[in-house]
């Protein structure tokens, strides 16, 4: 690790360099910010799509540190009496999240204060090396929590049947309601946040709200977000209003679901780490 005073201009450069190469992921925040905010033009979009890749970098750096103890970060929680609740609960559970501030080092720190096991959903690496690496870089995670656990989405459907054993005995189980990738089937939802003008769609996976339905589990949306130089906050938000799944009503349902993390991610765009195409507007954004 090198001094601190460095930090900020390592990250800065080799960000950079990350942004030119990755034309792919630079293009698909841009897309989406721009669906966000119709009234930007390109060139701010481009320059959010900069903050969004510097913030990954700067969270990325923050858990490297605290994976080699080499540093820390400072926490608040918002929402306090929403996280005792969840921890109080003897029901299974289900934890709505997006891709955004540090869950890597977040999830397996607050699994403490819960009285039962947290099991974190992730998707797995693309490349086979960096696969490995990270699979034994959790299994170290799972060694120093006790009450923290990794499930891998391998696309297979055994791994809801697994997830809704979990939630019948009680655990609690975390899934990011905004990581479309590989094989995971999509949906298609409109968001109607008061703030912006009709017409946005958001691509999510369906996996996570089948399975909050299916089990009638409650669903406490919670968001980590960056509050300065290695301060973090955890956002912690009442159970959503999901009733019992029946048919002829699941749009309106997903759009609840989908409202829970789209105006999350538009109050702290710039930390939403999603570098798939998620969103798209019927009428283009202005130029």
């Amino acid at each position: 690790m090198v001094p601190w005073f460095l930090e900020p201009v390592l990250i800065a450069g080799w960000t950079l360099v990350f942004f030119i190469l990755a034309g792919t992921q630079r293009r698909a925040v841009v897309g989406n910010l721009r669906a966000m905010f119709p009234e930007w033009g390109k060139p701010r979009a481009i320059l959010g799509a900069w903050r969004v890749f510097w913030n990954f970098a700067v969270t990325f750096v923050d858990g490297l540190r605290c994976e080699t103890a080499t540093g820390g970060v400072d926490w608040a929680v918002e929402g306090l009496a929403h996280m005792q609740d969840l921890s109080n609960r003897h029901e299974g559970c289900i934890i709505l999240t997006a891709h955004m501030g540090n869950y890597d080092i977040a999830a397996p720190m607050f699994a403490n204060r819960f009285n039962r096991t947290l099991h974190a959903v992730r998707a797995p690496e693309r490349e086979p090396n960096a696969q490995r690496v990270r699979e034994e870089e959790m299994r170290r995670r799972e060694q120093r929590h006790p009450n923290f656990r990794t499930l891998w989405n391998r696309g297979e459907n055994l791994l809801g049947i697994e997830l809704a054993k979990v939630l019948a005995g009680g655990g609690i189980v975390a899934v990011q309601g905004d990581r479309v990738i590989f094989d995971i089937s999509p949906m298609m939802v409109e968001v109607e946040p008061v703030e912006v003008e009709p017409g946005l769609r958001m691509r999510l996976p369906k996996g996570p709200l089948f399975l909050a339905r299916a089990t009638g589990a409650p669903c406490f949306p919670l968001f980590i977000t960056r509050d300065g130089w290695r301060r973090y906050r955890v956002t912690v938000h009442p159970p959503l209003d999901l009733p019992p799944r029946r048919r002829g009503d699941e749009e309106e349902v997903a759009k609840t679901w989908a409202a829970a993390v789209f105006n999350t991610a538009r109050r702290h765009w710039n930390q939403w780490f999603v570098f798939e195409p998620l969103l798209t507007r019927s009428a283009s954004p202005g130029k």
